[in-house]
């Protein structure tokens, strides 16, 4: 019956994950601002892809169980068959949902964000060539 009172109960509460994930990225990216606000992370920041690119700045929303998010904030960029976003609400297509390269257990720090930087450096490089040059899932097919 003592053993119990040792086991740590937060291992899988929501709050505990959100504590977690605001601590990795708040380590690893001092360029974000992070705060949990009613059980969501919320984080802000920036990316400048290259010396001659322009900063963009996005917002990094996440809720345990549910697939992060991640929207451009500066400047606006407006949905296009072309790049990768979602037409819904114009957040950013990061990665194929079904090959699970996201899943419960990964962490935003070394996916999502890293991930949105790589977004940036491929929009700019569309912007130059009219292509989407990043390995990609054709989002009218899905």
């Amino acid at each position: 019956m003592a053993a119990n009172f040792f086991i740590p109960k937060h291992k899988n509460d929501d709050s505990h994950i959100l504590r977690v994930e605001k601590h990795l990225l708040e380590k690893y990216y001092d360029h974000l601002t992070v705060n949990i606000r009613n059980r969501v992370l919320i984080a802000y920041g920036n990316c400048k892809p290259s010396k001659e690119s322009i900063t963009y700045t996005f917002k990094l929303k996440f809720t345990p169980g549910n697939a992060p998010a991640v929207y451009v904030t500066d400047p606006q960029i407006t949905y296009d068959d072309e790049i990768h976003m979602y037409s819904t609400d114009n957040r950013l297509c990061l990665y194929y949902p079904k090959d699970y390269s996201w899943n419960d257990k990964s962490h935003l720090f070394n996916t999502i964000v890293p991930w949105t930087h790589e977004w940036f450096l491929f929009y700019e490089l569309y912007q130059v060539t009219g292509k989407w040059l990043h390995p990609y899932v054709d989002h009218r097919k899905i």
